[in-house]
């Protein structure tokens, strides 16, 4: 029942506080008479109940290679030609705007253009793309049922039917990238050109903007052909920019490795060794296969010497050829192998008693809520974990090897739980 809550809480939650927000804006309208002053009003209030719930996380704005590369220009690429495409199909859909004669009263005033341009922008993204679909990817939802919402929520509350379709086809393009680069700082970046455009083009227009048409300017067949050829560079760019191979997350995992000092990895190593001794799977668990962690690697020293002194059953993986054996862990017995990883020499453990061992601690180069799991591309645990039906397997990594979605395929094989938070 409480996860059944959270699934309708966690994205409802801030779209009441933005709306609350708004009727705070309308009670500014009334009692100093600015429109400006009440825009201003409802985007601060946003921000700052977001900041401090802390729905929106300092990681929402890294910066690393996901984005900060060509990458980034196709992503760009994509959204303008779909923004182009979506006021053509906007015009000819003929709604009614319930908000043009507002919006350009609210422009010829500083503080109206600030709250539009800029500042709009940002409390949107950090309540629709932040806040939402960070928000139920930290439940475990899936990607796209987090953009699907994000994105009907994020058209609904524009209360405009002029501008429903737009916001709606925007919500999927600004959620897809929020998505894929684990920051908001790109989908900011194109909401504001985007805010910052309508806003020249109202400077520049005055009030002949309200009656502008597209199809006046440009004849129909070549609008119809131009719609569905920015339409088409639209899809091909967002899916290329989304879309990512195994090799190009390593790359990109190993980045932010560097970002840390070996020091700061093992700080943190400790309090998820911590974090993980006080799970229910450990202190039941009778026989347990750990691993002896490389440097850049989740530690495990202080989990092998506890498991030993609480008399558990203690083993370890060892490359043999193109598989991993399973030894028992002996302190005295343990030497450097074939990757630089050090390895047991003690006999091995019989796949017969398999069925005995109780739990699994898994290592990965990234994994994502789903359970998929990123390894070094070897294959050695995806082929020794089937295997292994009835233990419970968990994956154990820093924060930032947590993504929104780790490629995978049929023989991949996905852990039953995820250790990662301190």
């Amino acid at each position: 029942m409480r996860r059944l809550l959270s699934a309708f809480w966690t994205p409802l939650l801030p779209v009441f506080v933005f709306l609350l927000c708004q009727l705070a804006g309308i009670g500014a309208v009334y009692v100093s008479g600015s429109l400006s002053l009440s825009l201003f009003l409802v985007e601060i209030l946003v921000i700052a109940w977001l900041a401090v719930r802390r729905m929106v996380r300092r990681e929402d704005f890294r910066v690393d290679s996901s984005w900060r590369n060509r990458r980034c220009f196709i992503a760009i690429l994509g959204a303008f030609s779909i923004m182009f495409a979506m006021n053509v199909v906007s015009e000819w859909m003929g709604l009614p705007d319930y908000t043009m004669k507002t919006v350009m009263g609210v422009v010829r005033s500083p503080l109206g253009v600030l709250s539009i341009a800029l500042l709009g922008p940002v409390a949107e993204e950090l309540c629709f793309r932040g806040a939402i679909i960070g928000g139920m990817l930290r439940e475990g939802r899936r990607p796209w049922t987090a953009i699907l919402v994000s994105s009907m929520l994020f058209s609904l509350v524009h209360f405009n039917p002029a501008q429903i379709p737009f916001a709606f086809v925007m919500g999927l393009v600004l959620g897809l990238i929020y998505v894929r680069t684990e920051s908001l700082l790109l989908p900011i970046f194109i909401h504001v050109f985007n805010n910052s455009t309508a806003v020249v083009q109202l400077f520049v227009m005055g009030d002949a903007a309200e009656d502008f048409k597209m199809s006046g300017v440009i004849d129909e067949k070549y609008l119809i052909v131009g719609c569905a050829v920015y339409l088409v560079i639209g899809i091909v760019c967002l899916s290329s920019f989304f879309r990512i191979s195994k090799e190009q997350l390593r790359k990109e995992i190993r980045n932010r490795k560097r970002t840390y000092s070996l020091d700061s990895l093992h700080d943190t190593s400790l309090a998820l060794e911590r974090a993980f001794k006080e799970r229910r799977e450990w202190w039941e668990s009778q026989t347990v296969l750990l691993y002896h962690a490389l440097p850049d690697e989740v530690d495990t020293a202080l989990l092998l010497s506890e498991a030993m002194e609480s008399g558990k059953t203690v083993l370890l993986p060892r490359v043999d050829g193109e598989r991993l054996t399973l030894h028992l862990y002996d302190p005295s017995q343990m030497q450097s192998g074939e990757y630089g990883i050090m390895e047991p020499q003690t006999e091995e453990f019989p796949e017969s008693r398999y069925g005995e061992i109780d739990l699994v601690l898994v290592p990965g180069m990234a994994f994502d809520r789903l359970g998929h799991r990123l390894g070094r591309g070897k294959g050695f645990y995806d082929r020794l974990l089937p295997r292994l039906e009835h233990a419970r397997l968990v994956g154990i990594c820093f924060p930032f090897q947590m993504v929104a979605r780790v490629p995978y395929d049929r023989y991949d094989v996905k852990v039953d739980d995820i250790c990662w938070s301190v």
